[in-house]
């Protein structure tokens, strides 16, 4: 599969369309749960076209497929492999919390190289049968999703009362500098 479509939306289209027809997976109308269900089940498809998967959500708990454009490659990482990978960030792409939203390299996903596209859908259940086993770490995700939902409300009630409130006086501005 070439990359027959400009623009990053309308090429990773074309990869979760190529992994939906390879694997009989459905089309998910809800994205921020995945690209595609697969027997039940929420996939993220990530396009690259160069080495950097942009935006990978550990948090979301979710088996990841990688098509990777320049190689003809496509990877599948269980869901708790991604939690693996992701922990060893010390923050994320553009948050604090690298399980938010991450980033990966194709060039430490060789384990999860998928060596025939005939494999996919094989390849795919079994990294969710994988990922299912490990509740400990599901439920740990799920926690700090929670707990990064509580502190994003948090933040933003905390801001906002700061903004309606009077402005500090100048007195009191010269002595917190």
């Amino acid at each position: 599969m070439h990359d027959p479509l400009p623009g990053i939306s309308r090429a990773g289209a074309e990869t979760e369309r190529s992994y939906r027809q390879h694997t009989g997976a459905t089309e998910c109308s809800e994205a921020a749960k995945g690209d595609a269900i697969l027997d039940g089940h929420y996939i993220e498809i990530k396009h690259a076209t160069g080495t950097t998967l942009n935006q990978v959500r550990a948090v979301k708990y979710t088996t990841m497929v990688a098509y990777h454009v320049p190689s003809d490659t496509w990877y599948v990482v269980p869901a708790h492999q991604v939690v693996r990978l992701v922990s060893r960030k010390a923050r994320g792409q553009h948050t604090e919390n690298p399980f938010e939203s991450a980033t990966l390299s194709t060039r430490n996903l060789n384990e999860f190289r998928v060596p025939s596209i005939e494999l996919l859908r094989e390849r795919t259940l079994a990294a969710i049968a994988e990922s299912d086993a490990r509740h400990d770490l599901r439920s740990a995700m799920e926690e700090i999703l929670s707990d990064s939902k509580a502190l994003a409300a948090a933040s933003v009630e905390k801001v906002r009362a700061l903004l309606d409130g009077p402005p500090p006086d100048d007195a009191s501005v010269r002595r917190a500098g």
